[in-house]
């Protein structure tokens, strides 16, 4: 299936190419495939979609995550809700980071064990630690979907 953005994408293909262009260490998509473009597009997409995030769905009949209601709150709680009426860009560009984190690590051997929180190995005196995560590769990715997610709260 292609991508469709609402159904299987945030992001199409030229938008992530004009999200990386200029920026560093993103070799892996530019030397990608169209097909595994898409590919690591729609993983991303779905990975990004298991995410429990703040407030509901715009429309209860989208296929995806957002666009979103999202609850408003003054000193004594939610007063409300806003919805939006588009993909916030953060959420395009962690679509991106994702998928260029996908298309990196996604197959290695030691990305396989990171997911299944394993929680030590040892190889002589060199050893790490992993614990469960919110199943997404890129920091990056997770650091601009935080003012999104549910359970994570902004200090100002």
């Amino acid at each position: 299936m292609a991508l469709i953005v609402g159904q299987n994408t945030y992001v199409t293909i030229t938008e992530a190419g004009e999200y990386f262009d200029g920026k560093l260490y993103a070799d892996e998509w530019y030397n990608a495939t169209d097909i595994t473009k898409e590919n690591a597009l729609k993983e991303a997409c779905r990975r990004i979609n298991r995410l429990a995030f703040k407030g509901e769905k715009a429309d209860e009949t989208q296929l995806l995550a957002f666009p979103r209601k999202m609850p408003t709150f003054n000193r004594i709680g939610v007063i409300g809700f806003t919805t939006d009426t588009g993909i916030p860009e953060a959420v395009k560009q962690a679509q991106c980071e994702e998928a260029l984190s996908l298309l990196k690590y996604g197959n290695s051997a030691r990305t396989k064990v990171q997911e299944q929180n394993v929680v030590r190995v040892s190889f002589g005196e060199v050893s790490e630690e992993y614990r469960a995560s919110l199943k997404l590769l890129s920091k990056e990715a997770l650091e601009l979907l935080k003012p999104y997610l549910a359970g994570v709260v902004s200090i100002k």
